[in-house]
């Protein structure tokens, strides 16, 4: 049966500035060239999508000055950008190309929305949330964040709306302690909060063990074969291989990749120290197989990684059935909500030959 697939993202709230305050160069819409760069600031960089030829991809970046380093992904795979400030426009360049940018100007924003809860009530849906199949991140300033893709929610009375760029749904919802329940199409959606580790965080043992992606495709009389495996040790280190393998008729070729260091954790996130001396903190999310929902996965900034041994699923009931535009991607055959933005892996048919596999 082919599964019906809805995919939006969150808007950025425009927040209430001091008018003398010189904008961010890098937040906003640029397009040019047939090219659609969307951003939004994220942590200590910029997060978002990338557009061209009718798809999106992922993709964040870091400014230094009047240049921005990043990457946006495709179907798993990396690739790196620069956007410049070039006059009164901009320049991105990737693999030898440049594009020229132009920001999209923006709309005045609207009258001042809803007050969102309060951190410190009672029964507030502040603070960060999970279940086996997705994650979110309900700010106190109206901003949330789903799988790294930001954007705003509002509160009226017991009402959730979620705003995304296509429209917005809105949900009764109720705290509860540490659940948050939202309530689509008469079924209950629970996801838990998540008790946030100050610092680097520690070893956290559910996290051992082997975990993999791999791709496998075949066409005219070759095959392109990648993988990527990740063994997290119980004694906090870390050891990481990649391999990728081709061939044709007319010959073959290999690459292999390997790294190894030390490794934490907390509810959100998954620091790494390099004994080549780069440290990364990737952000972390777990959640089962979409469709072997018995085997977890592990997923540091949006890369699906599927444990390589018999290992429990992540426990949490299976998220609801929504049809919002609402910064959420629904599947119509399973009744799962799916996080957005990861629009560079194409959900076809039974997930086709873009799922994970080990």
């Amino acid at each position: 049966m082919r599964i019906a697939v809805l995919l939006c993202a969150w808007t950025v709230l425009v927040m209430a500035q001091n008018p003398l305050a010189k904008p961010d160069p890098f937040v906003g819409t640029f397009q040019g060239d047939g090219v659609t760069l969307e951003m939004a600031a994220s942590g200590a960089g910029y997060a978002g999508t990338l557009s061209f030829q009718g798809r999106q991809f992922p993709a964040a970046m870091k400014a230094a000055a009047q240049l921005a380093s990043g990457s946006f992904e495709v179907s798993g795979q990396s690739y790196a950008f620069t956007l410049t400030q070039d006059g009164g426009g901009f320049k991105l360049a990737s693999a030898g190309t440049e594009y020229r940018l132009a920001r999209k100007a923006t709309a005045a924003p609207a009258a001042p929305a809803p007050a969102p809860a309060s951190a410190g009530a009672a029964g507030s849906i502040v603070g960060s949330w999970r279940n086996a199949t997705g994650s979110a991140r309900f700010n106190a300033d109206g901003t949330g964040v789903v799988d790294g893709t930001p954007g705003r929610y509002e509160i009226r009375g017991n009402q959730l709306t979620l705003i995304g760029a296509q429209g917005q749904a809105t949900v009764p919802f109720e705290v509860r302690g540490d659940v948050l329940t939202l309530t689509v199409n008469a079924a209950a959606v629970t996801l838990n909060r998540v008790k946030e580790e100050t610092g680097e965080g520690s070893v956290h043992m559910e996290l051992v063990g082997k975990w993999c992606w791999i791709s496998v495709t075949t066409a005219n009389q070759g095959a392109f074969q990648s993988s990527r495996c990740i063994t997290l040790n119980g004694n906090g280190t870390y050891a990481y291989a990649g391999a990728t393998d081709s061939y044709n008729p007319y010959g073959g070729a290999s690459s292999q990749s390997a790294d190894s260091g030390t490794w934490t954790a907390t509810e959100t996130t998954l620091p790494t120290h390099s004994r080549g001396g780069k440290t990364t903190t990737y952000r972390l999310a777990k959640r089962n197989h979409p469709k072997n929902v018995r085997d977890p996965m592990i997923v540091p900034d949006g890369q699906t990684f599927v444990t390589a041994y018999n290992k429990a699923p992540w426990q949490g009931g299976r998220l609801g059935h929504i049809r919002a535009t609402s910064g959420w991607a629904v599947t119509a055959s399973r009744a799962e909500l799916w996080p957005v933005c990861q629009l560079a892996k194409v959900v076809k048919e039974e997930f086709g030959s873009e799922k994970p596999h080990v």
